[in-house]
C-alpha cells in the first residue's frame, strides 16, 4: 500500500468528506485530490503533518505506513473510533463523556 492508498483509507475511515478533510486541514480540495487520485507523488512535510492530524493518524503512517503503538494493538479501530468522537464533541461534551467513561471504569473495579 502507498501514500495515495493509505491517505484514502483513513479519509473513509474518518467518515469525512473530501471536501471537509481539505477544508479542516487548511488545503485546497484540488490539492487533496491530486493526492488521492496519485497525480501529486508525495505532499511536503507541513501538509502531511496537517492531514495527519485531520485524520488522526500519524505522518509516519501516512508515509511509511509503519505504525504506531496505537495502531497496532487488537482494539486500535475501537480507540480511534471514540477518539473521533471525542474530537468532534464541544468542550462541556467532551467533560460529560470523561465523567461518563470513569464512572463506567469503577463500575468495572
Amino acid at each position: 500500500m502507498d501514500f495515495r492508498e493509505r491517505l484514502r483509507e483513513e479519509i473513509a475511515f474518518s467518515g469525512l468528506s473530501n471536501k471537509e478533510v481539505a477544508a479542516r486541514s487548511g488545503i485546497t480540495l484540488r490539492s487533496l485530490i491530486s493526492y488521492v487520485s496519485g497525480q501529486s507523488c508525495m505532499p511536503s512535510a507541513d501538509v502531511a503533518v496537517k492531514l495527519a492530524k485531520t485524520l488522526n493518524t500519524s505522518v509516519e503512517y501516512l508515509i511509511t505506513g509503519e505504525k504506531t503503538k496505537i495502531q497496532t494493538e487488537k482494539t486500535c479501530e475501537d480507540t480511534r473510533k471514540l477518539l473521533h468522537i471525542y474530537e468532534n464533541l464541544n468542550n462541556s461534551q467532551q467533560k460529560f463523556l470523561l465523567i461518563v467513561a470513569e464512572n463506567i471504569e469503577k463500575c468495572l473495579k
